[in-house]
């Protein structure tokens, strides 16, 4: 392999863990264990635009936080399932084509693993991108093509509402385009 084609590779399985932090933080309410994971990765997060609550934070609230601003989201909009902001409902044709890219990888979705999250929620979506990169390119390409744009008016919205997570969304949005301005540039 040449010395562009690893770094390239390095810089995608990068990507990858990038993807697999924000998918989580969007999947996954803060717990004490999740508090001290991102302790060790504090400084990386800070590098995107995260300041990560410290060790001692108040979990009851960025429990409230997480609810109100993934779970279910005060004021206008929905969580941040792609069927529900381009079709207006649960199910629809974006979470038939994440199930038929999945497949296609040969990737499952683990709805348990998720905490019961569909298959198009934006966590799963970046999720499937980050195992995607490396086993099945064309799923990824695709993604990054056709599957994120989306995600600017939720991450908006979440963005507004301050705090960690406003943090937590503001990253995404900025990683969602830098994928979607690579693909368009033809990387």
């Amino acid at each position: 392999m040449s010395g562009g084609s690893n770094a390239a590779a390095e810089e995608r399985s990068a990507l990858a863990a990038v993807a697999r932090e924000l998918g989580d933080l969007l999947l996954i309410e803060l717990d004490r264990d999740r508090l001290e994971r991102l302790a060790s990765v504090s400084e990386a997060l800070r590098e995107v635009g995260i300041d990560p609550p410290g060790r001692g934070a108040d979990l009851d609230g960025l429990a409230a936080d997480y609810h109100d601003a993934v779970v279910r989201p005060t004021g206008p909009g929905a969580p941040p399932i792609a069927s529900l902001w381009t079709e207006g409902r649960f199910e629809g044709g974006a979470a038939a084509r994440m199930r038929e890219l999945a497949r296609s990888a040969a990737l499952e979705h683990d709805a348990t693993a998720a905490l019961g999250a569909p298959i198009d929620h934006l966590g799963c979506i970046l999720h499937l991108w980050a195992r995607a990169v490396e086993r099945a390119p064309w799923v990824a390409t695709e993604i990054e093509s056709q599957w994120l744009a989306w995600a600017d008016a939720p991450l908006a919205r979440v963005e507004a509402s301050g705090g960690f997570y406003g943090d937590v969304a503001r990253a995404t949005r900025s990683f969602a385009r830098e994928l979607g301005a690579g693909r368009a540039e033809g990387d």
